[in-house]
């Protein structure tokens, strides 16, 4: 018999834990109504270790704006109640599961798209325009692998009929769902318009590199800067 885990508000096992969730999930979203202590309890039946296990508490404060980015269900999705409706929801579904660092990835990516908005893009800049989707293997969001130029980032597409993704992260096809970003048009907050997805392109392996040289440049300034500092202190010292 496994030995009972500490009750702690939101835990993440060093072991990935979407194996687990495969085998478990016929339907994902069922596990949103249940503890994180299903996880591992379906790990002691299964026979797996988790005396071994790390734990660590996590505190991660999801924006509520979040909530306004809504997960649109595919067909077979549409009557399940345990359906994330937006992201939000999504956030604290992965918290719920142990997947600690997808709930981050949603947190991030989301964070990413409201600075954009925040910032009254002019349309020149050089961003990444269409619609998002959201993975349910390793949370991230936004426009799927392809790019824009594909079907559904028609606004007027029915995205019931077109199957979402892939993800351009991880590359999964089937956990995942379309995303719809939404704002208010009045005070009432009763009538909402709908945004596209903007996002900053990736960087090239040529910009990627210039980036890694410019911040290992910058910390050796800064290693270079603490040595004089403490060098000088030092000969202060000695007077």
């Amino acid at each position: 018999k496994h030995q009972s885990l500490p009750r702690i508000e939101l835990a993440e096992a060093t072991q990935p834990l979407t194996d687990i969730i495969d085998a478990l999930r016929k339907d994902l979203f069922a596990l949103f109504l249940f503890p994180t202590r299903i996880i591992y309890e379906t790990m002691a039946e299964a026979g797996q270790e988790i005396s071994g296990e790390v734990l660590r508490e996590v505190e991660l404060k999801i924006d509520i704006r979040s909530a306004t980015i809504l997960v649109i269900p595919k067909s077979d999705e549409i009557q399940d109640k345990n359906m994330p409706r937006n992201l939000h929801n999504a956030a604290e579904l992965f918290l719920r599961v142990g997947m600690v660092d997808a709930a981050e990835n949603v947190k991030r990516n989301v964070a990413d798209l409201l600075d954009i908005y925040s910032a009254n893009p002019d349309g020149k800049s050089n961003f990444h325009v269409g619609r998002g989707v959201v993975c349910w293997a390793c949370g991230h969001c936004g426009i799927p692998k392809g790019g824009a130029n594909q079907k559904g980032n028609n606004i007027k597409d029915d995205l019931h009929k077109i199957t979402p993704g892939p993800c351009n992260k991880c590359g999964e096809t089937e956990q995942v769902n379309w995303l719809k970003v939404t704002q208010p048009v009045d005070a009432t907050n009763t009538k909402k318009e709908e945004l596209p997805w903007i996002e900053t392109p990736p960087l090239s392996e040529e910009e990627m590199k210039k980036k890694k040289e410019a911040q290992l440049l910058a910390k050796r300034k800064e290693v270079e800067e603490q040595v004089k500092r403490a060098l000088e202190e030092r000969e202060r010292t000695n007077l």
